[in-house]
């Protein structure tokens, strides 16, 4: 994404290695260049947009139809879905995937150590955003960026009754070709197809092998804590997670992203989701007091 407007006025002293800018749009952004690697992310969402160490190809795919606009959820990268996941059950109207990715968060911190560059956000929800079944949590972000990328939302109960919510990191991955990729990690866990004919057929038992999305593939993994590596035959992405029971892949296939207005065409072909989550059965309920965090590090391996 070009950013040509000038720069925001941060609320706080930046290291050498962060940049802000604003766009014409009016998003600020925060760019991140440092000995290990670069990376941009934006204010709205927190949402990492792009990631690349040093020496290697970008890691994180970004549509190039994606609209960059306020209140609109940027396609690509790391959308964070929370406090719940796709449909909000009862209510029609709430946006897809909640409201944390569509508002400005706000930049806490800003570090440089000898790993690379820690940014640190919270969520602030505007009046019109609120939803009265979570107001008593308050979300943190960090995103270190370095060699590997490790982001982690830390959710808080500040309320004085519990709170159930659900969370997702919807990592989108930067591929050679999807129907060329093996996905591994997944094969003894169940999972529930989304892209079944029936409810009654979207139960399923583990594959047993790795899975090489071919079509739409859109599938909830359940019971999962182990890393998942995706391989596109020129190099191995791997997800290493914490604090998740769950974890979503997602490739729309051709005929699912024509009908999406933010992905051009044939883009779909070089991206699949590995979603870090909490979602449907293994949604969360904290108590008063209480906090979780949810973590992914993401780290490249080159193919002999």
């Amino acid at each position: 994404m070009t950013v040509d407007g000038p720069a925001p006025a941060p609320p706080l002293t930046l290291p050498s290695t962060v940049t802000a800018s604003r766009t014409d749009s009016g998003l600020d952004v925060l760019s991140v260049t440092n000995a290990h690697g670069s990376a941009e992310v934006y204010l709205q969402g927190a949402h990492v947009t792009g990631w690349t160490p040093t020496g290697e190809d970008p890691v994180l795919w970004l549509s190039s139809a994606s609209s960059f606009a306020p209140g609109v959820p940027i396609r690509g990268g790391i959308p964070l879905c929370f406090p719940w996941f796709g449909p909000r059950a009862g209510d029609p109207e709430a946006p897809s995937h909640g409201y944390a990715r569509l508002v400005p968060w706000t930049l806490t911190a800003a570090s440089d150590d000898d790993e690379g560059t820690v940014l640190t956000f919270r969520l602030s929800v505007p009046a019109d955003h609120a939803v009265a079944d979570f107001e008593g949590l308050q979300a943190d972000y960090e995103v270190r960026v370095g060699r590997s990328l490790t982001v982690v939302l830390t959710v808080t109960c500040t309320g004085e009754t519990p709170v159930a919510f659900e969370e997702a990191q919807h990592t989108y991955l930067q591929l050679r070709d999807v129907e060329s990729t093996t996905v591994s990690g997944l094969e003894d866990a169940g999972y529930h197809d989304k892209a079944a004919a029936s409810p009654a057929d979207a139960r399923r038992p583990a594959a047993g092998v790795p899975l090489v999305p071919s079509g739409q593939v859109d599938r909830v993994y359940l019971g999962t804590t182990t890393p998942v590596s995706v391989d596109d035959g020129e190099r191995t992405l791997v997800v290493t997670k914490t604090g998740s029971a769950s974890t979503v892949v997602w490739s729309p296939g051709a005929e699912v992203a024509g009908r999406v207005a933010d992905i051009a065409a044939g883009e779909w072909r070089q991206m699949v989701c590995v979603e870090t989550c909490n979602v449907g059965d293994a949604a969360l309920t904290l108590a008063p007091g209480e906090s979780h965090s949810l973590g992914s590090t993401y780290t490249v391996s080159r193919d002999a």
